[in-house]
């Protein structure tokens, strides 16, 4: 690049400077100077790097840096001298959003860019502190750019009017509900007496509501918001983050919002909502060389990492359909901060090999993430944000769809969901406040967990727990299935407690269910079918085990009350493909009772052992499962013989953590258990 600009006089901007490595910044600096030294002495060729070169006096080095934070280096002092510094000011904001209101055709573009200003200064002074919130010249000038496409819907609307939609509708998305609060009373001040008319969304909200029932998920005002909330920052920006913790409805909401508005181009006949196509990517579980791109250094080919292939290919696509990029996982300064032009006006994705890839109309990205803490301003501030609060939608939302999916009975339906209402909110008020957990659990996880359970156990014929066609229960049935909800409760909400909480969990299942036998713990019980009560695990344990005679000590599996009760409970979950976490202490025999039942598998299954040490990547954790695969199709693999894999991971929580607190072979197998897949790092194809 130097080269290249001292020979044409051209000028050359290195954005992001101090983004370069300490080693690469010490050749640059030789570089530079010896560019400057032939300058200084008017020379017409000089020797640069050992070969003779024009120079050419016009041309000009400039870069842009922000310092002071994770991912960014400290320059030299050696090149520091070369360059002459030039602080920033702290831009005019008032003067700014005059400026672009102007230019956006408002008449009253004075007053209203100092009431913008305004609201955004008290903002950043009476709101919270979050890593997700930015209220910073980008933040404004989109909400003045999403103004003026208002303005040229409605030429002769009041102005203030406009102004003050364009500022809810792009700042509600972000907000935690005590902000949210906070913020429309700031509005109502810098805005008296409007107020604004509730927008109809028409042929949208009836698609949205539509897609979510063939999902067969319910239609919850707050996955209908946040679905129209992605719609709109999305008209106005073209990287949008939805943020938030699990099962918030983050994954939801994209695939919703997708699945609409393809129903609406294709079932509606409507042309301006274009179907969707999405490429589904977790960037934390790549290296940054199998994300981008490197060069090879033995022979200096390049070669094109995952995220630039994909990136390439929906550029070049011409189809009119919207390609969506969605990066689902971690973000840390690293990887994202290779993606700030694409993310800012360029829109252009810079490889180092020189590439520049122009992102199409038809592209935007979509992160879905837990949380910003380990990200740079400059990354927040360029993308558009949607929060979705965990709290929102409530574990009922979710029983709700699991027993339409389960039961066509309403009486079943009912039944069932009253167990729900009498048991659950007594139980997780209870945790909250007494129960102890070696992994913590939040409520609606433990919920899902209930219901997986409950499943696998009613859809067991053996159990008899199924009513039947008719509307009407055979005497005692909801006695028995309320003793089937009990025990799968313990093993689901209670299954995470510590020894110290299994206790009260045992006092609290006895407060709302009295039929325990009063000897042991709740957790010693099992449904007996024959009997349809409890029963005593210590009745399933073998009365009088004898070793094998010519077993080796180390081999010798004495089955015990734990033993027998973990293995039924695991051997459930397998039945029905669920992925399993066993968590304990050292020397609870985690890894026993693993292998123990792989030993025991069915015919049907085969197995694969993956041993986690601090020093595995998440290309040796792919590369080892994928050595067990056999190629089934053209991009699916599978266990050979046409059998069903039970992958056991030994030591889940060794990989050594990252810079930025993420675990990439965690992170693989989040996608493959997420998306049902991963990338093959040589093709880069799924």
């Amino acid at each position: 690049m130097f080269s290249g600009l001292v020979q044409t006089g051209g000028w050359g901007c290195f954005d992001e400077f101090n983004r370069i490595q300490i080693e690469v910044l010490s050749v640059i600096g030789q570089q530079v100077m010896s560019i400057m030294m032939a300058i200084r002495a008017r020379k017409t060729e000089f020797s640069f790097m050992g070969v003779m070169i024009r120079c050419n006096w016009n041309c000009g080095i400039f870069i842009t840096m922000n310092p002071g934070y994770a991912g960014r280096t400290e320059l030299p002092d050696s090149l520091k001298a070369m360059f002459r510094p030039c602080a920033m000011m702290v831009p005019d904001m008032g003067q700014i959003a005059e400026v672009m209101l102007a230019a956006q055709g408002f008449n009253d573009a004075r007053n209203l860019g100092k009431r913008a200003t305004t609201l955004y200064d008290l903002m950043t002074q009476q709101l919270s502190k979050q890593d997700h919130y930015d209220f910073g010249l980008r933040a404004i000038a989109s909400v003045l750019a999403c103004a003026g496409a208002l303005k040229r819907q409605q030429p002769d609307g009041a102005e203030d009017m406009i102004l003050l939609r364009a500022l809810r509708d792009m700042n509600i998305p972000k907000f935690i509900k005590a902000d949210s609060m906070l913020f429309l009373l700031l509005l109502g001040d810098l805005f008296p007496g409007l107020e604004l008319p509730v927008t109809d969304y028409g042929a949208l909200q009836v698609a949205l509501e539509r897609c979510l029932e063939r999902r067969g998920l319910q239609k919850h005002p707050v996955i209908i918001k946040k679905c129209i909330q992605l719609y709109e920052t999305q008209v106005t920006r073209h990287c949008n983050m939805l943020v938030g913790y699990t099962l918030g409805g983050k994954s939801t909401a994209w695939r919703v919002l997708a699945d609409a508005k393809t129903s609406l181009n294709k079932e509606d006949k409507i042309k301006s909502y274009l179907p969707v196509r999405s490429h589904c990517l977790n960037p934390k579980s790549l290296s940054l060389n199998e994300l981008y791109g490197a060069y090879d250094l033995a022979t200096m080919e390049w070669a094109d990492g995952v995220l630039s292939t994909v990136f390439r290919a929906c550029a070049t696509d011409e189809k009119p359909i919207d390609k969506w990029i969605v990066l689902d996982g971690p973000v840390d300064t690293l990887w994202i901060e290779s993606m700030n032009t694409v993310m800012d006006n360029n829109k252009q994705l810079t490889l180092i090999n020189g590439d520049r890839i122009q992102m199409s109309s038809h592209m935007s990205l979509v992160f879905e993430v837990q949380d910003l803490a380990v990200a740079s301003p400059a990354t927040v501030s360029r993308a558009g944000m949607v929060y979705v609060d965990v709290l929102d939608l409530g574990w009922r939302t979710y029983v709700k769809s699991w027993l339409e999916k389960m039961f066509e009975n309403e009486t079943e339906r009912n039944g069932f969901n009253a167990l729900f209402e009498k048991y659950i909110d007594v139980f997780l008020r209870y945790k909250i406040r007494y129960i102890t957990e070696l992994i913590a659990q939040r409520d609606f996880t433990l919920v899902v967990s209930l219901c997986t359970i409950l499943g696998a156990f009613y859809n067991n014929e053996d159990n008899n727990l199924q009513m039947g066609g008719g509307d009407n229960a055979p005497e005692g049935h909801w006695a028995y299935v309320e003793k089937w909800f009990a025990y799968s409760l313990v093993w689901s909400l209670g299954a995470t407690a510590d020894e110290e909480g299994r206790k009260r969990v045992d006092a609290c299942m006895r407060d709302i269910e009295s039929n325990y036998p009063p000897q042991g713990n709740v957790y010693d019980y099992f449904v007996d079918v024959e009997r349809k009560d409890f029963r005593s695990w210590q009745d399933k344990v073998p009365a009088n085990y004898r070793p094998p005679r010519d077993a080796e000590f180390f081999q010798i599996y004495v089955p015990t009350l734990d033993t027998v009760r973990n293995q039924k409970i695991v051997k459930t979950l397998i039945s029905i493909k669920q992925a399993i976490c066993l968590v304990g202490q050292t020397g609870t025999g985690k890894t026993v009772l693993a292998e123990k039942m792989l030993e025991n598998l069915h015919s049907t299954h085969s197995s694969l052992i993956v041993n986690f040490s601090s020093a595995t990547t998440s290309n040796s954790c792919q590369e080892i499962i994928e050595g067990s695969m056999e190629k089934r199709s053209k991009d699916k693999y599978g266990p050979p013989g046409g059998k069903q894999l039970v992958c056991f991971v030994d030591d889940f929580n060794m990989p050594r953590k990252d810079l930025f607190g993420s675990q990439p072979p965690l992170e693989i197998l989040r996608q493959w258990v997420d998306y049902g897949g991963w990338y093959d790092r040589g093709k880069c194809l799924w």
